[in-house]
């Protein structure tokens, strides 16, 4: 009953996102977005006071989701991580081979592989 009840949940949230877009609201939307993201890194954080897999996925995440707010601040930010994508491109560019998408994959794929290794939790087994 529960798994019912849990995926039965699931389409009503799938169905009241896309009324929110539909209302003209997915802009509020990607501001809770953000909102419950950076709250999920610091209870992450928080908890055991290291950065765990669930911190690595929200700073994965959080960038995209500023960035398409749009507006004074969230375009402010952007350039901001265009400069810290350009100093990451020229520093570990050379390093992993590549300056494009392939950096930006193998920085996400690096920081998977390290949150499942200092996060007990995500083993196997447990």
């Amino acid at each position: 009953m529960m798994k019912f009840l849990a995926w039965a949940g699931f389409i009503i949230a799938i169905i009241g996102g896309v009324g929110l877009v539909g209302v003209g609201l997915s802009g509020a939307v990607m501001v809770i977005a953000v909102l419950g993201a950076m709250t999920i890194i610091g209870i992450d954080i928080a908890k055991d006071r290291k950065p765990d897999q669930h911190a690595y996925i929200g700073a994965f995440v959080v960038p995209s989701l500023l960035v398409s707010i749009g507006g004074a601040f969230p375009n402010w930010l952007g350039d901001k991580f265009e400069d810290l994508w350009g100093w990451a491109s020229r520093h570990m560019g050379d390093w992993v081979g590549t300056t494009t998408i392939g950096l930006a994959l193998t920085a996400v794929a690096i920081s998977f592989i390290v949150s499942t290794r200092t996060d007990a939790s995500s083993r196997l087994g447990r």
